[in-house]
């Protein structure tokens, strides 16, 4: 697909996002919406799209890859993160939300529609994107963002919860149940197939509508510099890390742009909470979410055009 179609799906995704805040603005919803919204695609929609793309496309070997590029990025904005909030003379607390919104990225509920839409679910782009959101984002971030989070905030306990919490989520469930359609192959009745592509195509629509409804500009009041700097480390350090070690492994294209755009997406709303069940500072890192979350409209589209530059 050429890049100005790419960027034009892009785009119309983010136009949802729009309707989302005006529906917000104008008061016909909100926050309780938007939880109806979020559980319902964590537990119906991405399960069902992870099962519809492993059983087609099973992930390739190149996707370890990027993997490994991803996995290169998350732990270097994770260090720049904790680095520029002590440079700015921000206290601990503040230092450990810096650490996990800089690095981790909305990888599942947002990166994998995104790869879906631009990409389709032919090839191995979803199959590369799920399992980046599966070992870099889910698994790193109930071990090491835990420990991060744990060991810079006040207090919190780091136990085999954290890690039975992520193995008991649909979507983790979800991940074997498609590679196994996908090897041996298991034929599906129709019906059954139809149900799960109309399912999972319905993700990236109620995914950006639920960030629009979510998005909460009051988080930004106050905190300008810091969470600009935190956006910068995250929209644009992280998606160059991964440029750079992509390039370094010599990974396929389109590898090496999924692992790209995966490190590019805004901060992932569950790193919010650890940052602030462990004590570190809370509001912080919402206000970080938001910001990455509307900058993105901007910074994925370029990103994704010089990656395709680079690469080509």
């Amino acid at each position: 697909m050429p890049t100005g179609d790419l960027i034009s799906q892009l785009l119309a995704l983010f136009a949802v996002l729009g309707v989302g805040v005006l529906l917000r603005a104008a008061g016909r919803a909100g926050q309780t919406d938007a939880a109806v919204l979020h559980r319902l695609v964590i537990d119906v929609t991405t399960p069902a799209l992870v099962i519809t793309v492993l059983r087609r496309a099973g992930i390739g070997a190149g996707a370890w890859g990027a993997v490994a590029a991803s996995a290169v990025a998350l732990f270097a904005c994770a260090v720049s993160g904790v680095a520029v909030a002590r440079a700015l003379g921000l206290p601990r607390a503040a230092q450990g939300a810096a650490g996990l919104v800089g690095s981790f990225s909305n990888t599942g509920f947002l990166g994998v529609p995104v790869v879906l839409a631009l990409y389709g679910g032919a090839g191995g782009a979803a199959g590369t994107a799920i399992l980046i959101d599966t070992i870099v984002t889910m698994v790193l971030l109930w071990t090491f963002g835990v420990a991060l989070a744990a060991r810079m905030g006040s207090g919190g306990a780091v136990d085999a919860r954290s890690l039975l919490q992520l193995l008991r989520q649909p979507a983790v469930a979800s991940i074997p149940i498609g590679l196994a359609l996908h090897a041996l192959p298991i034929p599906l009745p129709v019906w059954l197939e139809r149900a799960l592509d109309a399912l999972g195509s319905a993700t990236p629509t109620l995914v950006f509508l639920a960030l629009g409804l979510s998005l909460d500009l009051r988080s930004l009041h106050g905190r300008v510099r810091p969470l600009a700097a935190f956006a910068a480390v995250k929209l644009l350090v992280s998606p160059a890390v991964a440029l750079g070690a992509a390039l370094a492994l010599g990974l396929e294209r389109t590898n090496a742009e999924v692992a790209v755009l995966q490190s590019a997406m805004p901060t992932s709303m569950v790193s919010v909470i650890v940052a602030a069940r462990y004590g570190c500072d809370g509001q912080l890192a919402a206000g970080t979410a938001v910001v990455t979350t509307l900058g993105a409209v901007l910074s994925l589209p370029v990103v994704l055009e010089v990656v395709r530059r680079l690469l080509g």
